[in-house]
């Protein structure tokens, strides 16, 4: 009987080892703060837009939003209409977000 009682106190103690083992882990994988973190997949979403202004003319453009501050930035404008008209206003394109104005 006295081996069956440290049987059983050792089992419980592996048993609460591997509990608290496990309780750590998961604790612990989700103590990152995303938002401070340099995984920023989603981070930056573009979106274009475009508009008509007469019957041959109109607008088109992109900007960018960072999903973390709320900042949103133009970077890129063209007008288009007739043939020698249309030319782009801005193009930020491949700069970082950081340094568009």
């Amino acid at each position: 009987m006295n081996n069956k009682g440290n049987l059983r106190k050792q089992q419980l103690k592996y048993f609460l080892l591997g509990v608290g083992s496990v309780s750590a882990l998961l604790l612990l994988s989700g103590a990152v703060d995303y938002a401070k973190s340099s995984l920023n997949f989603g981070r930056y979403q573009l979106s274009s837009w475009a508009t008509q202004l007469g019957d041959k003319n109109g607008v088109v453009g992109a900007f960018v939003m960072d999903t973390v501050s709320g900042e949103t930035k133009t970077v890129y404008i063209r007008t288009y209409g007739n043939p020698g008209r249309s030319k782009v206003a801005k193009n930020d394109l491949k700069k970082s977000f950081s340094s568009i104005e």
